[in-house]
């Protein structure tokens, strides 16, 4: 078997749809020119060579990331003629025996198998739990990366722009200016370079926001309706993820103060609820097929965030004080120091007078004086 190729109803089913477009170009210009038309029908071919098609993340390059759960994948590129892909423990260390190997195809494989096997592979959570890393052609020399595996990651925060940190699960005042903030391994499947087919059309991510009632929300305003700058933007619920952090750029302009035409408040407050899922490759139902419930942080993820009225303090007033005047104290020349007594601080108390008696012959003789003093005024 010279190489792999795709099956033969595959090639048939392309080729007619091939002639299709073209016979519905050719029926197109036909009828342009015919009404002359001329700048119609150059736009009409500039249109149909620059569109794009229809793009497909199931072919992956050689060496590019897959992830545990993808179905359906076409490893025909990445095998490039092998049959037997090995992983070793530290993905370095090739000349030892491999920790693990698998066989895709035997040699000499019908071609009904190979399209089965290769162009609708699975990375089977059975098989490829536990043996994470690079995993490489084993019967070619040298020894080439066919794919790299890994476990899907994937998980969203309520990111607060104005202190750059996390608030996901926590209350913040309804102006506090927010996004979303998706962390995920899984951009990788986004880049041209691992997944040569792809097209801006692609995107496996559904990101979805639900108000405190449970309405989901389409459009932000940026103000009240009515108000000539404000503005209605779609929410970022397609994301197109090709590194990782990825932040909603829009929700930096959503106003949660905002009211519509009849004055009510567009969004209440309480609690609302981000959402992100994916689906690369038919993901979620290889988990589920399989009775794998636990797709928390690989197939979806929520946060929330609950926005609150913050009422603005009211000042207290302050009685105003009258302006005291402080006069400086100078110290007169000592020779105009007046001399200041002593104030007393009561009145003072009078001492009581105290009479000592007279001698006895002092009394008898002032007593015989006054009898002499009466006699002769009584003769």
């Amino acid at each position: 078997m010279a190489g792999f190729s795709h099956e033969k109803t595959l090639g048939e089913n392309q080729a007619l749809f091939l002639m299709n477009v073209i016979m519905f170009i050719i029926r197109v210009l036909k009828l342009l020119s015919m009404q002359g038309k001329v700048c119609v029908l150059a736009l009409v071919v500039i249109f149909m060579c620059t569109a794009p098609v229809a793009g497909s993340l199931s072919q992956i390059a050689s060496g590019a990331p897959v992830y545990i759960g993808e179905g359906n994948l076409d490893i025909s590129g990445a095998l490039n003629g092998c049959h037997t892909i090995a992983w070793w423990k530290n993905g370095t260390d090739t000349s030892a025996p491999p920790g693990k190997n698998i066989t895709i195809l035997e040699i000499n494989t019908a071609s009904e198998t190979v399209s089965e096997k290769i162009f609708r592979y699975t990375i089977s959570p059975e098989i490829f739990t536990g043996y994470t890393g690079r995993w490489y052609c084993e019967d070619k020399q040298p020894h080439f990366v066919v794919f790299e595996v890994m476990e899907p990651q994937l998980d969203i925060k309520v990111w607060d722009l104005d202190h750059n940190q996390d608030v996901s699960g926590k209350s913040v005042p309804v102006s506090t200016n927010i996004t979303y903030r998706i962390d995920t391994n899984l951009f990788a499947a986004l880049k041209p370079l691992n997944r040569p087919d792809i097209n801006p059309t692609d995107s496996f991510f559904t990101v979805s926001l639900t108000n405190p009632l449970g309405q989901g929300i389409g459009n932000i305003y940026t103000g009240s309706a009515g108000n000539a700058k404000t503005q209605i933007l779609s929410f970022d619920n397609r994301p197109f993820i090709t590194a990782s952090p990825y932040y909603w750029k829009s929700g930096k302009d959503w106003d949660r103060n905002a009211r519509n035409v009849f004055a009510e408040p567009l969004y209440p407050v309480g609690t609302y609820t981000f959402t992100i899922s994916q689906n690369l490759n038919t993901m979620k139902e290889t988990y589920l097929s399989r009775n794998i419930t636990n797709i928390t942080g690989k197939i979806t993820q929520t946060a929330t965030v609950t926005f609150v009225k913050v009422d603005t303090p009211v000042a207290t007033p302050v009685s105003a004080q009258p302006d005291v005047t402080t006069m400086p104290v100078t110290t007169p020349p000592l020779s105009q120091t007046a001399v200041v007594t002593g104030i007393p601080t009561s009145s003072p108390v009078p001492k009581k007078t105290t009479y000592s008696l007279l001698p006895e012959w002092i009394t008898l003789l002032g007593i015989v004086v006054a009898v002499l003093f009466i006699i002769p005024k009584n003769r």
